[in-house]
This record gives C-alpha cells, sequence and structure tokens, in this order.
C-alpha cells in the first residue's frame, strides 16, 4: 500500500514539474536601458516598438526605395512602401492591396495630419538631395 501511496505522490510530482512555463526569450534578456538608478529588466523599462504598417505600390518610381534616410522618415510615420508587382505569382490580389492601403492612408490622415503626403514628399525631396539622388 506504501508503495501505491508514494507512487502517487511521485506522479504528481511530476507532473507538476512538467506545468511549469517556459519564460520567454524577452524575460532572459535585458532591456535597452542606461540609466543607472532603474533596473533595466522590468517591463515598464521596456523600449519601445513600433508597428510598421505596410503600403503596397507597383513601382519604385516615385519613393526613392532604398534610400536609408527615406525609409527612416517613413518608419517615423509609422509605415513602409513595398513594391509589389501586380503580375508576380504569389502577391495580393488588387482588392486586399486597395483595401489594405486606404486602411493604413486613413490611419495616416487620423494620426499625423490631412497633409502627410506632402509632408512626406517634402522630406523625401531633402534626403534626395542630402543623398546626391537629385540635383538642383
Amino acid at each position: 500500500m506504501r508503495k501505491i501511496i508514494l507512487l502517487g505522490v511521485f506522479i504528481c510530482l511530476g507532473q507538476f514539474c512538467f506545468a511549469q512555463k517556459e519564460k520567454p526569450m524577452q524575460d532572459h534578456l535585458p532591456t535597452e536601458n542606461l540609466e543607472m538608478r532603474k533596473d533595466s529588466n522590468k517591463k515598464v523599462n521596456e523600449p519601445k516598438r513600433k508597428n510598421i504598417a505596410l503600403i503596397y505600390v507597383p513601382d519604385a518610381n516615385k519613393i526613392a526605395y532604398g534610400n536609408r534616410c527615406v525609409t527612416e522618415e517613413t518608419h517615423k510615420m509609422g509605415f513602409e512602401y513595398i513594391v509589389e508587382p501586380t503580375n508576380i505569382a504569389g502577391s495580393k490580389t488588387w482588392k486586399g492591396k486597395f483595401l489594405n492601403n486606404l486602411w493604413v492612408k486613413t490611419k495616416l490622415v487620423v494620426t499625423r495630419s490631412p497633409f502627410w503626403k506632402l509632408i512626406l514628399n517634402k522630406k523625401i525631396k531633402e534626403c534626395r538631395k542630402m543623398s546626391g539622388d537629385l540635383v538642383g
């Protein structure tokens, strides 16, 4: 009888060991806090990460694709241009792209300004002048 009770206790203890959850990788890594007085591993001190929305364009004519300054400016506004031609296999449908772009642009009008496109075009022009893509 004792053996059966001991076996039951060991099985229950083993089940409790398997039920423990693994900590996510973010809990093991320190945050990017450089201040000496704050503990860097607290959730409140974790660096803020932005969700970048995507705007699909068929070609890279006016967006200065590959220019790092332009990419940084679009990330500051909260989106990124993705070049996706319509004729490649596996791409989104025109309806999916249209609805996605409509949602992202509406969000930009509300969060940034109704003139977000004019502001961005001005910043893209400045970035192109600084990098030598645009002369004049």
